[in-house]
């Protein structure tokens, strides 16, 4: 460490905009401050309003920003300019079908971004209006956080002062325009809808910001209930991540121009494709997994807050991942790598039941499945064991990749548990699939309580202090997932006071799926069908005959009373009018609220229940 390193740096009220720019400490030497000096880069100060710097500097109290026209766009460019790359610029390697090559320029930012900000009377985004377009600025407050993939919102507008990217980013804002009017105005807007695809014919094939551009445009339309049109727009996104062979660990570096921020930018795009095809086949079921077997050696995303501020880590690996239970120190893996190991676990546990060897015990292929899952959560780096962070926000990725893993183990042992499969859950891809009549499953209370536990762990954490209540809404289907298997419980299993609490906890997750579907129309119609298969399975009455008992039910005491009575006496709360055919007929649109690993696909050598345990059962 040099001499100058040694020696505390004293904080001045007048940094140079290099280091206001890295959030660090600045010294205010002339004519280049320590750190500056140190790095061997350029060091500027902003100009006095009121006078020379040195007199700015003998009284730190009156040092304002800048507010003249000049001034201010010279100090929101250092402010928004990641970190200079040192050594010599490198010759851009961006595909020859990019409409421009590379980001580094041998113009200064500021020259370049005059220059941008002079063509007032372009009909795009201007950098000097970025931070006032609500609509992105309502994707980056809502959506972002759920993927959080694209460039960060500073860091974008940084691109956007380059004349060679900023035709590349256009089709990209229009599809977070878009997203963002979903929050903001809780409509679909057809006429930016029109602009999103307009723009990305402009977009080369070739170039991978179509990647970006497909995926959240796949989500977008997903939600809005369009799943043909997702689908196609997630096979395109799929098609050119393979083509370019993003996959790669060389891509990222090879893509980036020598500039970490966009190096780490392919990389998450990479396995945002990953996670949305998982997404994707876990919620219809009939759609494959079709980059599960890609040979990946793309390193791991690093944390969000790296991301955010352009400080970005040398990546983990695949193989560190996998390796991680022999590390005497937990490595700093990120939330995201978190996500990308859930998933791969996932998919490891369903191939091990899917592949499985004849000749081997079928409770030994489970317990396989059920190490794997296991492993996931008890191999989670220490920084990683809490969901909510200290501010009290939720860590969104850890909130989806514990879902997940949750989801997984209900699917693996419900046909194997007392919480039998309900006739009304055959109109749902959630639904499995009837089991085989076989003999009563050997360990049934473990599966039962298997079942019982990972929906108790997706309970606590949409219970956890987070309002509103706002995530991706590709947990919708892990959500539903569960909530069936409570509902099971409910007419199977509770009685008393432990049916009173699941009743709450019912309430708590149809709650949260309302507040997700107030913004997307495919969670809104899946909150109905639920709804309807719950008003089924647990025996409540129609309209009609709600209103003839509603006085009895007042009389009996509390909500919670009323529904232990219930679940001692089913006979009374039988619905007398409503057979399993108009419960079908009322909800014949139903489709796939969720199709995580249906039990058809499993190894038919797996035991299940019986055919006539659903007696045994109710006799206890």
């Amino acid at each position: 460490m040099s001499q100058v390193r040694k020696q505390v740096l004293t904080r001045s009220s007048l940094a140079c905009l290099s280091c206001r720019s890295r959030h660090q400490k600045c010294d205010a030497k002339k004519p280049k401050c320590t750190r500056c000096g140190e790095a061997d880069r350029q060091c500027q100060y902003t100009k006095s309003r009121r006078g020379a710097n040195s007199a700015r500097q003998d009284n730190p109290r009156r040092h304002q920003i800048p507010n003249t026209p000049n001034q201010l766009d010279d100090y929101m460019s250092a402010l928004i300019t990641p970190p200079e790359m040192e050594g010599p610029a490198t010759v851009s390697v961006l595909p020859c079908s990019s409409p421009a090559q590379g980001l580094t320029s041998k113009r200064s930012p500021l020259t370049d971004r005059r220059e941008v900000c002079s063509r007032r009377g372009s009909a795009n985004l201007d950098c000097d209006t970025f931070g006032k377009d609500a609509l992105l600025e309502a994707y980056y407050q809502n959506f972002h956080k759920f993927h959080p993939m694209v460039l960060p919102r500073l860091h974008l507008a940084t691109f956007l002062d380059n004349l060679s990217w900023r035709p590349r980013l256009e089709p990209l804002l229009a599809v977070l325009r878009l997203l963002g009017t979903i929050y903001l105005r809780h409509e679909w807007s057809t006429s930016l809808q029109n602009d999103v695809e307009s723009k990305m014919e402009c977009l080369a094939k070739a170039d991978p910001i179509r990647v970006q551009c497909h995926l959240l445009y796949s989500a977008a339309l997903f939600w809005q209930d369009q799943k043909s049109k997702s689908q196609n727009e997630m096979g395109k996104a799929v098609e050119i991540a393979l083509q370019l062979k993003m996959f790669e660990r060389d891509f990222a570096s090879t893509h980036s121009d020598q500039n970490p921020i966009l190096a780490e930018c392919w990389r998450r795009t990479w396995w945002m494709v990953y996670v949305f095809d998982a997404f994707y086949a876990g919620t219809l079921g009939s759609m494959g997994f079709s980059v599960v077997h890609v040979d990946a050696t793309a390193d791991l995303p690093c944390d969000e807050a790296q991301y955010e501020s352009g400080d970005i880590p040398e990546p983990n690996t695949l193989r560190e991942w996998d390796c991680r239970e022999f590390d005497q120190e937990d490595k700093p893996f990120s939330s995201f790598a978190c996500l990308v190991g859930a998933i791969r676990c996932a998919t490891l546990a369903r191939d091990s039941s899917l592949k499985s060897d004849s000749r081997k015990n079928p409770n030994d292929i489970l317990h396989v499945a059920d190490s794997m899952l296991d492993s996931w959560i008890l191999l989670l780096p220490k920084s990683k064991k809490q969901v909510m962070l200290r501010n009290g926000d939720i860590d969104e990725l850890l909130f989806q990749a514990h879902h997940l893993i949750h989801v997984v183990m209900i699917g693996f042992h419900r046909p194997l548990s007392d919480l039998k499969f309900n006739a009304v859950e055959d109109i749902s891809s959630c639904a499995r699939d009837p089991a085989p009549d076989g003999p009563t499953p050997e360990h049934i209370n473990v599966h039962t309580v298997r079942v019982l536990r990972a929906v108790e762990s997706q309970i606590r954490l949409l219970a956890l202090p987070s309002r509103p209540f706002n995530h991706t809404p590709f947990c919708t289907c892990m959500i539903s997932e569960g909530t069936l298997a409570l509902l099971s419980a409910c007419k199977f299993l509770l009685r008393g006071n432990e049916l009173a609490i699941a009743r709450d906890q019912i309430r708590l997750t149809i709650g949260c799926l309302k507040n997700l579907g107030a913004l997307w129309p495919r969670v809104a119609r899946n909150v109905s069908q639920i709804q309807t298969i719950a008003k089924h399975v647990l025996g409540i009455e129609t309209h009609n005959s709600a209103a003839d008992k509603g006085a009895s039910a007042s009389a009996s005491g509390s909500a919670h009373s009323a529904a232990s009575a219930c679940g001692e006496n089913e006979s009374s709360c039988e619905m007398a009018s409503l057979s399993n055919s108009d419960i079908f007929s009322t909800i014949q649109d139903f489709d796939d609220i969720c199709g995580w690993y249906d039990i058809g696909e499993l190894d038919p050598a797996l035991p299940f229940w019986s055919a006539n345990q659903e007696a045994s059962v109710e006799k206890q």
